[in-house]
């Protein structure tokens, strides 16, 4: 056979045929090309054989006693853990009738006999591919569900020890003019329950606003060029302030570098000074 394709053929693939002549002839062609091929004589035992090892795809004939392949089809097709299995139909009878009644009972595809040996396996890695192409989506979902639910668990976690602290808690973001590249301000990303009493605002209303040079020069004059340069140089600001200015109030404020910003902690120092 002159059939060679550029990609690495695999799957397991079930043949369903009361003929056994025909079993060995498709076994022979598809273990040659490296699949892994089981065989079977009836829709019975196609059933029974399918469910200790799950098939990729069923190539099954149509005429055969006891069950035909309709009825074995519509049998994977209610089966829950076997109807995502494709089944292409390979038989001798070409009527079109047959053909329409095969998808109506859940086939995916439709060979007629005799068959070229080329199509067989086309359209088989045809389905296969699909196959794959699902099953890689799947995944994705569900390692993005995952994630997601990672996510949440880290945010609901996170959010219980920003509102446990005794500490205010805050990460910014640096603001930068688009001409000089200069920080202009600092947008608040994440602020506790302390840093918002402090500001006289909701969480809500500081988060993704840019809020932080007015209050910080209106604390400390010096005190915004001070973030600046934590973000600049990565190097730690640690000070106590006075706020509000000429109050008997002193926080110790440790700002850290973070990305383009930094993360802020204030504590309440005023018994100490």
């Amino acid at each position: 056979m002159s059939y060679n394709p550029s990609l690495e053929i695999t799957g397991n693939i079930l043949l369903v045929d009361d003929l056994p002549e025909n079993l060995q002839l498709l076994s022979d062609l598809l273990t040659t090309l490296g699949y892994s091929v089981r065989s079977v004589t009836s829709g019975r035992m196609a059933l029974k054989t399918a469910k200790v090892k799950r098939p990729d795809l069923i190539l099954l004939d149509i005429k055969m006693p006891e069950m035909d392949g309709y009825q074995v089809c519509q049998a994977f097709k209610a089966d829950e853990d076997l109807r995502d299995i494709p089944v292409i139909f390979i038989s001798a009878l070409d009527d079109v009738f047959d053909k329409v009644k095969a998808f109506w009972s859940g086939g995916v595809d439709y060979i007629a006999k005799p068959f070229q040996s080329e199509e067989v396996v086309v359209r088989l890695e045809n389905q296969l591919t699909i196959q794959r192409q699902k099953q890689a989506l799947q995944d994705e979902i569900s390692r993005r569900k995952e994630t997601e639910e990672m996510l949440y668990q880290s945010r609901a976690l996170l959010t219980s020890v920003l509102n446990s602290v005794l500490d205010g808690i805050a990460a910014v973001q640096a603001v930068r003019d688009p001409t000089t590249g200069d920080i202009v301000d600092f947008r608040c990303l994440v602020v506790n329950p302390v840093i918002a009493k402090l500001f006289d605002r909701s969480r809500e209303d500081l988060i993704g606003k840019l809020v932080l040079r007015k209050f910080l020069e209106r604390v400390k004059p010096d005190l915004f060029q001070k973030l600046v340069d934590v973000v600049e140089t990565g190097h730690t600001l640690d000070e106590t302030i006075n706020y509000p200015v000429n109050s008997n109030y002193f926080y110790q404020i440790i700002a850290v570098k973070l990305g383009d910003g930094f993360t802020v902690t204030l504590r309440d120092n005023s018994n100490k000074c």
